[in-house]
């Protein structure tokens, strides 16, 4: 007896699975069955609950009905963000404390300033001391109320000017807006590394929105008038780079406010 075999004709791969789509499975006697991807997904979670995973990550949009902040579990932002509401951006609750990440950051890496400058901020060479700063948005309130003609922070070419003129506003103009925002203390960069795949799968979900990168940000914390602490999201290396000189990503932060 001759076994004969069936050649499968070439198939276009897919980039997408559709939730009609089903697929064929074979049994212990050889019997095939169509299940559906539903199926499929509750065998592979196993009764976990996929939103728990994105538990303490929000996203954020000021309600056009009568500019109120909300924040929803990210599964509910799809078919809000149908209704027309724009993302103020993703809020991550953690330890006490609530900080809202922008959506996008300037498009290409900037220096803190065009020269050595004591922005006032909190100032600290020990990494320690400087991996506690919190004080994100009174940091970048004083470099930019420090800002002179010969060493400037405050205009969007330099990371305190950049978070500082940032703006995301609903189809009222109303929302977090320009004054709102702030560059992350390195504590509170520290915050977004810990949560940075949670984080990107929520912005995954905003149109327009970019995610963060396994590169360096900035911070608002400074070492010195010449360095400011820097922060890579590769591998969480806190280090300080000159402020007129080196360049960096930045991505501003905000709080959940009207």
């Amino acid at each position: 007896m001759v076994k004969q075999t069936k050649k499968l004709s070439t198939k276009t791969t897919v980039a997408q699975i559709n939730a009609t789509d089903k697929f064929p499975i074979t049994d212990a006697n050889g019997v095939v069955s169509l299940v559906t991807l539903a199926t499929i997904k509750a065998a592979i979670m196993d009764g976990a609950s996929l939103n728990a995973m994105y538990d303490g990550v929000f996203i954020m949009y000021h309600r056009k009905s009568d500019d109120f902040p909300l924040m929803v579990k990210p599964h509910k932002w799809t078919s809000i963000q149908s209704s027309g509401e724009i993302a103020d951006g993703v809020v991550v609750v953690e330890g006490g404390k609530c900080l809202v990440v922008a959506p996008t950051e300037s498009a290409s890496k900037l220096t803190w300033s065009s020269a050595a400058i004591s922005g006032g901020g909190t100032t600290t060479s020990d990494r320690v001391t400087a991996i506690n700063d919190w004080n994100g948005k009174t940091n970048t309130a004083q470099q930019i109320a420090h800002s002179t003609s010969s060493a400037v922070t405050n205009t969007a070419s330099y990371a305190p000017g950049f978070c500082n003129l940032y703006s995301r506003a609903n189809a009222n103009g109303k929302g977090l807006t320009a004054g709102k925002w702030w560059l992350p203390s390195l504590g509170e960069m520290m915050m977004i590394y810990a949560n940075m795949t949670k984080i990107n799968y929520a912005l995954s979900l905003i149109n327009g929105a970019t995610q963060l990168v396994e590169e360096a940000y900035w911070t608002s914390t400074e070492n010195s008038a010449t360095y400011a602490w820097s922060l890579g999201l590769i591998n969480g290396r806190a280090s300080y780079t000159t402020k007129a000189s080196g360049t960096n990503r930045v991505r501003a932060v905000s709080a959940f406010i009207a």
